[in-house]
């Protein structure tokens, strides 16, 4: 990145609460205080419910339904749009094939692919256009 006017909209464009960079001779570091740092919560406490948990917490949560299936999982923190080019967005059903692009994450004003690891059909789509997706958050479950 080369000016500071990036780094203060990447920082407002994904809601961080923190960042800092160190190029050189060039240091910045911004924070947030508290106000964002509810909003902050929320994403946290709402991707446990998304990820696919190990059978002794699902006994615990009881009433929330078993999916078995792949994870697919962010490979990084980012923007996640569903639909890749003129390909529509994947939905519950779907049938994927192993190395097909199922969507694409905006990180740094850079597009990285999601691809799939296994084929088969998507079981679960666990994020919604457009949100943050944290690191190693689960995006679909394929089966």
């Amino acid at each position: 990145m080369s000016s500071l006017k990036e780094y203060g909209d990447l920082f407002l464009r994904l809601n961080l609460t923190e960042l800092s960079v160190e190029e050189g001779d060039f240091k910045i570091q911004m924070k947030r205080e508290n106000s964002c740092k509810t909003e902050s919560v929320k994403v946290v406490e709402a991707t446990p419910v998304q990820k696919e948990s190990a059978p002794d917490v699902q006994s615990a949560q009881g009433a929330e339904e078993s999916i078995s299936g792949t994870a697919v999982n962010a490979p990084l923190l980012g923007i996640f749009y569903a639909s890749v080019g003129e390909k529509k967005a994947l939905k519950e059903g779907d049938k994927v094939s192993e190395g097909d692009v199922l969507c694409t994450i905006e990180a740094m004003k850079m597009m990285n692919e999601v691809k799939a690891p296994v084929s088969g059909v998507i079981r679960k789509v666990c994020v919604t256009d457009g949100a943050l997706v944290e690191y190693k958050q689960t995006l679909f479950v394929i089966e």
